[in-house]
């Protein structure tokens, strides 16, 4: 639909550019609170998933000595054990000394000596896995901390994202409403100054139009104004009342110097007979019966 006055549409259409510049604005920035979340996470990540590598093996390790996975694992923690810091140097020195007692009491290679050897051995074996546990033991913090850590920080990257999607999709939003209400009150505004003119200029018109051409007469006794096509020039559509009816402007040919705003006698004559006369062989037409039904509607749409 054209309308009459074009500067609420003038005013709506820079609210419109100025609304879809915030859409273009909001999405930008979408963009970039991801990208952001993304690079955050995965500089993050690598750190994380270290230390989440390192305590599982710790665990897997105290499995092993804890004999919780099988004969293989006890074997690999044994293993362990004998390579521990300070196990062999520690076991060589009792040792040294246990075989030295016996050569200088003459129980070299005796069972007293092996016997001893044997405990001492056993004895170093136990306290350096009990403190193999122990030392094991963070290990299970770490791997658990860790993969707490990794969860956590992926569920805030989730929480993060939807958060910026939903900010964004809200932004996003707000600016088409932005500017269909500014487009919608745009129509509003120009139908309101059209039907103003039309419904109420038009109807006052009567003594406004003056001129002495044929086409700008006002048959008083019949309050009808000549609006027939035959008398017009330069017809041109320019919109349309609430109820549909065409609106155009156009000269009356006896005065090509005077724009006027109106309606056309033949189209009114379809479904308003009653407001078209034939006056000497042209149609004038009632703008007061012309537009009743259209100044019903924009009454009732004001009140709305």
């Amino acid at each position: 639909m054209s309308f009459l006055f074009s500067g609420a549409s003038d005013a709506a259409a820079a609210q419109n550019q100025a609304a879809m510049q915030s859409l273009l604005l909001t999405q930008a920035n979408e963009t970039n609170s991801i990208n952001a979340l993304d690079n955050t996470t995965a500089q993050a990540e690598p750190y994380l998933q270290q230390n989440y590598n390192t305590g599982q093996q710790g665990t897997t390790a105290l499995g092993n000595a804890l004999g919780l996975n099988g004969p293989a694992g006890s074997q690999t923690a044994l293993a362990q054990l004998q390579t521990t810091p300070g196990y062999q140097f520690t076991k060589g020195q009792g040792d040294n000394a246990i075989n030295a007692a016996a050569a200088a009491n003459g129980t070299l290679n005796s069972g007293n000596q092996l016997t001893a050897l044997s405990n001492y051995d056993s004895g170093l074996a136990s306290n350096t896995a009990n403190n193999y546990v122990g030392q094991l033991q963070p290990y299970m913090g770490l791997a658990s901390s860790a993969g707490n850590s990794i969860a956590n920080l992926y569920s805030g990257l989730g929480q993060n994202q939807s958060n910026v999607y939903q900010n964004a999709n809200a932004a996003a939003t707000g600016a088409v409403q932005s500017a269909g209400n500014a487009t919608a009150s745009a129509d509003l505004a120009n139908q309101s100054m059209d039907m103003n003119l039309l419904t109420g200029g038009l109807k006052a018109g009567a003594s406004a139009l003056g001129g002495s051409g044929l086409g700008s007469a006002l048959m008083s006794g019949i309050g009808a104004i000549f609006s027939d096509e035959r008398l017009k020039e330069d017809i041109e559509p320019v919109g349309e009342l609430y109820d549909g009816t065409n609106v155009y402007r156009y000269h009356y040919k006896d005065d090509p110097n005077t724009m006027h705003i109106g309606v056309i006698a033949q189209e009114i004559a379809k479904d308003r007979p009653d407001a078209v006369h034939d006056i000497g062989g042209f149609l004038a037409v009632d703008y007061g019966r012309a537009t009743d039904y259209a100044s019903e509607l924009a009454g009732l749409l004001e009140a709305a």
